[in-house]
């Protein structure tokens, strides 16, 4: 009995990784890879990886991992062939070779569609220019390497300020670049929440990186060679020597398309849960691939940073063996990178998203000195944030900003999320504590235990942007309960300053009749606060949730 012919099309490195989990399972695949181009696809986080450290090889490094698939796995990775036409009746891919310029075909008995994404790109005036990347291959990573060490990168303008936007901010920036990062939308990192993402666009001001939200970009601007050297936006006109446009990003599957394959309502290649599309013996993976949402079960499509372990799981061993292996859990979109000093990462549904879903939200906000579960010699604020179901307390999504245990601390929530745990599951969690910071909670049991005590109606807090609209509509008294010395250094406007030791003698001086807003460098004190007022009959109560430390509009 002949080899079981597998094919995988596109060049996102999910196909290559599926196929050799698939050979490994079964000696008895041949297994053939094609990719339109010299070399597989990296996402342009690995790029920007590249980027910022230039004394890295990326083209040695790719060739390796190529030959690493060669070598261990035999593959066969036939490069320069773009795929045309995907045949189901006769199995057989037809593709166009791009150095003979002759076309041909392949047959086949497992197909793996890895085709990844491909950027969206906008019709604005100057697209084309010199210098405009998309930041999708080996050589435009080439190019902005040569580019600044020959000195004719010096400034440069992002667009597109998601996770992707900033890591690649980032990137130029560690290489002396001045960079400026423009994003349409209304506040960067939209996978996070306005006063999270707050954090960092404030860091990155610190940084000297100038950040513009709610700027659409109008037009290019080139110079008599055809290279770039303006971004014109409704209010400002940019000096660039280098553009990377990641604003929009899009699934490659018009050959799927072509060959009858469903495209599912997220614009993605609808698969089952065994990752098979409608048309037996063919599945998709990676980035071009639907997925199903954990928690709103709707479908999704994820640029992911790294592979789908999961998925390729899955593909993999119904490959070698017949569809026996199946997707039990949908995706959460978890997400991680450290940028600008910090630690930031995300899973679940946002606030805004929960809200979408018809969710009842409760939320928790808490800041914890990461040092103190890393050892370091260093410490940052970590300022995480949870998202509940008010209903039942089931756990929607967290938040992390911060310290180097941002990703850890989200990778401990998506866990508990997956087994559909609770807000008081998270608060029993077993968790390692440090012997010398005993005093201090960890930062999922605290974040987990005010979230309780918001929930059974031990605290009633009030977030920033809530409290932003509540002063536009009547009188609020904003209580700072932190020492005079603090206070004098900085608070929000019109607060008035009664440090928490003084409370009981001077609690004639506070209006009952009144909404009191309580205000603390984190909110801890603001919670002791809120509870000795309650104690004394006070009821018109809440605590400005995350303290003065997010607050995003001081």
């Amino acid at each position: 009995m002949g080899k079981k012919r597998l094919v995988v099309i596109g060049d996102e490195l999910d196909g290559i990784r599926a196929a050799a989990r698939a050979v490994r399972e079964n000696p008895e695949i041949e297994a053939k890879v094609l990719i339109p181009g010299e070399h597989l696809s990296f996402n342009c986080y690995i790029l920007a990886y590249f980027i910022q450290n230039s004394d890295e090889d990326v083209f040695s490094f790719m060739e390796s991992v190529m030959e690493t698939f060669k070598a261990q796995y035999g593959i066969d990775i036939l490069t320069h062939l773009r795929v045309t036409d995907i045949l189901p009746l006769e199995k057989k891919v037809v593709f166009e070779d791009l150095k003979e310029g002759h076309s041909s075909a392949v047959e086949y008995d497992k197909l793996i569609i890895a085709t990844g994404v491909v950027p969206v790109v906008p019709a604005v005036e100057g697209i084309n220019l010199g210098n405009v990347l998309f930041l999708k291959s080996l050589d435009d990573v080439m190019a902005v390497q040569e580019g600044i060490e020959a000195g004719r990168i010096k400034k440069a303008v992002v667009v597109g300020a998601n996770m992707a936007g900033v890591y690649t901010a980032e990137s130029l920036w560690k290489r002396g670049v001045k960079v400026t990062l423009v994003e349409r939308g209304s506040q960067i990192l939209p996978e996070l929440d306005m006063e999270m993402a707050e954090l960092v666009r404030r860091q990155m001001g610190h940084k000297g990186v100038e950040v513009l939200v709610g700027e659409k970009v109008l037009s290019l601007i080139g110079n008599a060679k055809g290279d770039v050297v303006e971004v014109h936006t409704p209010e400002h006109i940019l000096p660039a020597d280098l553009v990377i446009w990641l604003e929009d990003m899009k699934p490659s599957v018009e050959v799927a398309k072509k060959a009858g394959i469903i495209i599912g309502n997220s614009g993605a290649i609808e698969v089952d849960q065994y990752m098979e599309t409608n048309v037996p013996g063919i599945y998709a993976v990676g980035s071009c691939a639907q997925r199903i949402h954990q928690i709103t079960g709707k479908p999704v499509c994820l640029y992911r940073q790294a592979v789908d372990d999961v998925a390729l799981q899955v593909v993999s061993e119904n490959i070698a063996g017949g569809n026996g292996c199946v997707l039990e859990k949908g995706v959460l979109g978890t997400i991680s990178i450290q940028a600008f000093d910090l630690g930031i990462a995300r899973t679940g549904l946002s606030l805004q998203q929960a809200r979408e879903e018809g969710y009842e939200v409760e939320t928790a906000i808490v800041s914890v000195y990461d040092d103190r579960y890393a050892c370091g010699g260093s410490y940052r604020e970590n300022v995480i944030k949870l998202m509940v179901d008010r209903s039942n307390g089931k756990i929607l999504g967290v938040q992390c900003v911060g310290g180097v245990l941002s990703d850890k601390l989200v990778d401990t929530v998506a866990a508990v999320i997956s087994m559909g745990g609770t807000a008081r599951d998270l608060a029993m969690l077993d968790v390692a504590r440090h012997f010398s910071y005993f005093m201090n909670l960890h930062p999922i049991p605290l974040v987990a235990h005010v979230m309780l005590n918001k929930l059974e109606g031990k605290l009633k807090g009030i977030s920033p942007f809530e409290l932003n609209d509540l002063m536009q509509k009547e009188e609020v008294v904003l209580l700072d309960v932190r020492t005079e010395s603090e206070f004098k250094m900085g608070t929000l406007p019109g607060a008035i300053n009664i440090p928490l030791e003084e409370l009981e003698a001077r609690k004639d001086e506070l209006d009952r009749q009144r909404n009191i807003v309580l205000i603390s460098e984190r909110g801890r004190r603001a919670y002791l606060a809120f509870v000795r007022l309650r104690q004394m009959g006070f009821e018109r109560l809440s605590v400005l949730d995350g303290g003065l430390l997010i607050y995003p509009f001081a």
